[in-house]
């Protein structure tokens, strides 16, 4: 009589559970990156000492290399041009919380219309992105389909 195997869910060679939806495992995984509420992009690094759930912002992380340290809890990173998700250290300028705020106040306050000009430019930027991720995919399987 042959022997039977054992059943998905009692083999020790197989993800089950919540474990196996966890990285790379999840649907959702998208490389252990993400571009936060603020346009900011957020990296998985549960082991990083300063980390958010599980997460820490990019710019701290090339301005850590670049120093080579951590950086500590009071120092803020500036992008010079203003723009979030760029992230090149000639890009940035290290200060305080306090000196971040003001060169923020410094100069032409702009409008509000502006700023929801620009913040509905990002949203539509990333937009694009994920669905040109999403065609790219689609396009991949329907030839897996086909052959």
């Amino acid at each position: 009589m042959p022997r039977r195997k054992p059943l998905a869910s009692r083999r020790d060679d197989l993800k089950w559970g919540n474990e196996a939806r966890k990285g790379k495992g999840n649907s959702n995984w998208n490389g252990g990156k993400y571009v936060d509420d603020k346009g900011y992009i957020r990296v998985r690094m549960p082991e990083h000492p300063y980390e958010v759930h599980g997460y820490v912002y990019e710019h701290r992380l090339v301005m850590e290399k670049f120093l080579g340290r951590h950086l500590e809890s009071w120092e803020s990173v500036h992008h010079i041009n203003e723009v979030k998700d760029d992230n090149r250290v000639s890009n940035f300028f290290l200060c305080t919380a306090g000196e971040h705020s003001a060169l923020h106040r410094e100069g032409a306050v702009q409008p509000l219309e502006y700023k929801d000009h620009m913040r509905k430019k990002m949203r539509e930027k990333h937009k694009k992105v994920i669905k040109r991720d999403l065609k790219s995919r689609r396009s991949s399987v329907a030839k897996r389909n086909e052959s």
